[in-house]
């Protein structure tokens, strides 16, 4: 008992010591949530509760990790569920797969499966796509699902959603997805809150199997979500959220701040502990992202405080351009590692989009320093791993038609794309997989006799196998390699003879079944290894250990820590992202993600902007984040690099406009105002699961209707000179009837003010008549009247 609570905060001994009722933690960056829940279920387990009867979902599989490490060491060898929300369902799903049509066998459709069902999907449905596109459809159907609309909801309402066309695919494509006896990811959360709503005996016998339940960034949950810890929180509600609506960054994906907002609505049992020490970061760094993120409204209040040393001040420096930018970050980070005695490991490069990481890689090889892109699931696109993944997919699963066609000719031996085409028409007539369809070769018109014997020597190999799908993974991947005669293909692909790497990453992927069968050395199933694979993150790739500067975006930041922060581009139309602009919760998630990347350093953070940036080989001037006059600029160490103040001083106009006209995709998984028009089940999160699972689908349709919310002024945007001087007058500040004094033309009075953001402009009454002045570039001050 005393290592579970010496050394904790009597919040954090709050927290701990709860068990049975609902409980919301409110946990504040840095505040040692990980250390809380963890030391919580050892607590739980030392007072009597079966371990279990735990489960504890998070969001990543570094956090999972994470917590079973510290949970092994306070209670060595317990049986407790940890894992993230995907793979709790897919476990749930394996074992009642038959009420959602499947079987245990069934595969988990990565994004390029998804994408290759979706196309044959929207051809089967016969539909135009003239005016949408096969990702806007995916899109579309992703937030409904997201959503809990199933395709009789969405086609009783695509009249007045707007969402005809999508409407029309998503019965097919979920049809093709039962046929292949597969789902995508999506389909994880989606099936098993269906199940839950479905079938009563079923929920309460879950929420009997887990009596307690732990979630992790409840801020981050979406409908689907919300309907399964609900579900599974109704006999017993000894539900603990752990969360902070401060940093909700995944709007676009479909996460419902309102889940923690109203949570204590939702159960008004609820004991509600604040955790608001910060042990992370210096006081610098601190007052920066608390004053930052004041600003949004949508929040629950809380005084962030740390004992840490106050540390250098934040930096706020301005570059020419973005290669400048690279330059100079890469310099500083050089010469701290030379002279301080600091690692690689201590620094990490956030930005908004993975293309603006280009520059600094190359900055970084050009000195030598070693780095890291966190990029998780890219080993397993990789051309070589996709096609031995493909085989791994269709020994488990011989309904899996994407992977079917993957490998049919792969390699070379002679089925063509005419011949594939006859398979895939010949199986959706007879709604059958491609395997079975190829197994009936010889009853198909128009394939001829050779193709046959090509297509019937691929059905053999397949067969053979098959029958090693139960040896280990690595005899069955090393049997795969020879039978195939995979290395050989790769070898004679090859245009450059000297480059063994796609061999290498072949050897790479042995070792990581080898692994495999190390750790599961009595579960390590064909079936486990490839959930396992499907349900790998972006941080997964991340290791601490690694002595490299890390380059990641601010959304996969989220989780970590560093030394030394640089956060690049916060400029308006990158931070906030262009499409953001127009709605309060589009603007307010980007305040958040910059708060959250903010909050990941801990002794140092620098802000830049450049006077103009090059994206996808389009240059135009750079604008200040309008979030930059959000901080507490005096107390910034202000720093200009060989700048022209001047420039700044000018209409932006001039120079081909602001950035926010940049049409920049979300590169970080979706659009982030995907879900802010769309169709909404639920007015609140206090009764989405009442509204989800008891009332009738036509009741749901009818609350399914289009919303869009109002727009958002940018507010308070000075210019770049400005934010580096101090400043003058916020353009917010500026009214009908403000008086105000113009170094030329004297004072005046405000008559009018048109605009929005950038282009605020206002109508002022001098003696000598009206003069137009842009407020974020015009020199005006605000006088008594």
């Amino acid at each position: 008992m005393d290592a579970i609570l010496n050394g904790l905060t009597e919040s954090q001994k709050q927290a701990v010591t709860h068990i049975d009722g609902p409980l919301l933690i409110l946990a504040g960056p840095g505040s040692g949530k990980t250390r809380v829940v963890t030391h919580r279920i050892a607590y739980m387990i030392s007072q009597g509760v079966s371990p279990s009867q735990i489960a504890a979902v998070t969001f990543t599989n570094k956090a999972a990790d994470e917590m079973r490490t510290r949970l092994g060491q306070l209670a060595p060898g317990q049986p407790v569920w940890m894992g993230t929300f995907h793979r709790f369902c897919a476990q749930l799903l394996r074992r009642y797969a038959s009420l959602a049509g499947l079987s245990e066998n069934y595969s988990i459709y990565d994004t390029a499966d998804s994408k290759q069902a979706m196309k044959r999907a929207i051809a089967a449905a016969n539909v135009s796509t003239s005016h949408t596109s096969p990702e806007q459809i995916t899109s579309i159907i992703s937030s409904a699902k997201n959503r809990l609309v199933t395709p009789e909801m969405m086609l009783s309402a695509s009249s007045r959603t707007g969402d005809a066309v999508a409407a029309k695919v998503y019965p097919v494509y979920q049809q093709q997805l039962l046929t292949a006896n597969a789902v995508d990811f999506d389909d994880l959360l989606f099936h098993v809150a269906i199940m839950l709503r479905n079938n009563p005996e079923l929920r309460e016998d879950l929420d009997s199997r887990f009596r307690y339940i732990l979630v992790d960034e409840y801020q981050d949950t979406n409908l689907a979500q919300y309907a399964i810890v609900r579900g599974l929180s109704i006999n017993n509600a000894n539900l603990a959220v752990t969360g902070d609506p401060d940093q909700s960054i995944y709007g676009w994906r479909g996460a419902d701040l309102n889940n923690i907002l109203d949570f204590e609505k939702d159960y008004p049992a609820v004991t509600t502990v604040r955790l608001e020490q910060n042990y992370r970061s210096t006081p610098n760094i601190l007052r920066v992202a608390d004053q930052l993120i004041r600003h949004n409204q949508k929040r629950k209040k809380k005084d962030l405080y740390t004992h840490n040393p106050e540390g250098d001040p934040v930096v706020l420096r301005m570059y020419e351009d973005g290669y400048q930018e690279a330059d100079g970050i890469a310099d500083a980070i050089s010469n701290a590692i030379r002279t301080e005695g600091m690692r690689p490991r201590d620094f990490a490069i956030l930005c908004r989009m993975n293309a603006l990481t280009r520059s600094l890689e190359h900055s970084m090889r050009s000195r030598g320093l070693p780095y890291q892109i966190i990029n998780g699931v890219e080993f397993y696109q990789r051309k070589e791993i996709k096609d031995l993944l493909a085989y791994l997919h269709l020994i488990n699963n011989p309904s899996h038609d994407v992977a079917f066609q993957r490998v049919v000719n792969v390699p070379t031996r002679g089925i063509g794309a005419k011949t594939v085409e006859r398979l895939r028409r010949y199986a959706d007539v007879n709604r059958i997989p491609m395997l079975q369809a190829a197994r009936d070769v010889y009853k198909i018109e128009g394939i001829a006799k050779r193709s046959a014997t090509f297509v019937t020597r691929f059905v053999e190999l397949y067969d053979r196998l098959s029958k090693k799908a139960s040896a280990t993974l690595e005899d069955l991947l090393r049997y795969l390699v020879e039978e195939t005669k995979y290395e050989a293909f790769l070898e004679k692909s090859s245009v450059d003879q000297q480059d063994s790497s796609a061999i290498g990453n072949v050897d790479e992927f042995i070792s990581a079944a080898v692994e495999f069968d190390r750790q599961h050395p009595e579960d390590g199933t064909l079936e486990a290894f490839l959930e396992q694979v499907a349900l790998v993150s972006d941080t997964d790739a991340f290791e601490e250990s690694d002595d490299r500067v890390t380059l990641m975006t601010l959304h996969a930041a989220k989780g970590l820590e560093f030394p030394c922060i640089y956060i690049v581009g916060v400029e308006q139309g990158l931070l906030p992202h262009s499409r953001s602009m127009d709605t309060d919760a589009g603007f307010e998630e980007e305040r958040r993600l910059l708060f959250v990347g903010i909050t990941r350093a801990m002794q140092r953070l620098q802000l830049s902007v450049c006077k103009r940036r090059t994206v996808r080989g389009d240059t135009r001037p750079a604008v200040p984040s309008p979030f930059l006059n959000e901080l507490p600029l005096d107390e910034l160490k202000k720093v200009e690099s060989n700048v022209d103040r001047d420039w700044f001083d000018e209409d932006p106009d001039a120079h081909g406009g602001y950035p926010d006209s940049w049409d920049l995709p979300d590169e970080d998984g979706g659009d982030p105002l995907a879900d802010d028009s769309g169709p909404t089940v639920h007015e609140s999160a206090a009764t989405a699961y009442d509204e989800v699972c008891q009332l009738p689908e036509a009741e749901i349709a009818e609350r399914v209707e289009s919303k869009k919310r109002k727009s958002a002024q940018v507010a308070g945007l000075k210019t770049a000179a400005d934010m580096l001087n101090g400043g003058v007058t916020p353009v917010t500040a500026y009214r009908e009837g403000t008086q105000v004094r113009h170094t030329e033309y004297g004072d005046g009075t405000v008559v009018s003010i048109t605009g929005r953001g950038p282009k605020r402009t206002a109508t002022v009454r001098f003696d000598d008549g009206e003069h137009n002045f842009r407020l974020a570039f015009a020199k005006l001050e605000v006088i008594d009247g």
